[in-house]
């Protein structure tokens, strides 16, 4: 057998994060785009609610003893403090499930950490909606909920984590690399 002269044989290339990836972590990221577009509707949702707070907070003001009712000023900034902190979760939401798709994908263990925390505080966020927003705004956020708790359960099976931590592998295997050129 003849030797083979001038050729050097390579180290065989480490796998591309693609080829890691188990069918739980795409799951996963599918169903946080689909949590971005049903954030996206929580937005157009919570930014016409404003009248049905103002109702709801009245409603429940009415309910209340006479010594313990808000003015009228409080009763108004009680709805304009309710509005704007609906609309602003709403919209950090859709940048949450945005980021929390990418880095997960990306393998980067603290991101199914960050959405798990996430989930959690959209199940708060959609309580508080039923019991202070309006019925619509919970509506539109039970799906999420939903969403949220599906996405957690996939982050946390066995091949999930067999990713986060091969991921993790690759990065540093990577970083050795270029870092000893």
């Amino acid at each position: 057998m003849p030797a083979k002269l001038g050729l050097m044989t390579a180290a065989p290339a480490p796998p591309r994060l693609a080829q890691l990836r188990p069918p739980q972590v795409v799951t996963a990221t599918r169903l946080m785009y689909a949590g971005l577009l049903l954030a996206l509707i929580g937005v157009l949702v919570n930014a016409r609610s404003k009248p049905a707070i103002v109702r709801a907070l009245k409603h429940t003001n009415a309910r209340r003893s006479p010594g313990d009712r808000l003015s009228g000023a409080n009763l108004q900034h009680a709805a304009n403090l309710t509005y704007a902190a609906f609309v602003v979760m709403s919209v950090l939401a859709v940048l949450c499930w945005l980021l929390m798709a990418v880095t997960v994908s990306r393998g980067q263990s603290w991101a199914r950490l960050v959405a798990t925390v996430l989930a959690g505080m959209n199940l708060l966020l959609t309580i508080g909606m039923a019991t202070r927003g309006t019925a619509a705004a919970a509506i539109a956020e039970a799906p999420t909920v939903l969403v949220g708790a599906a996405v957690v359960w996939l982050l946390w099976q066995p091949p999930s984590n067999r990713f986060f931590d091969d991921a993790a592998a690759l990065r540093s295997a990577r970083a050795a690399t270029t870092s000893g050129r």
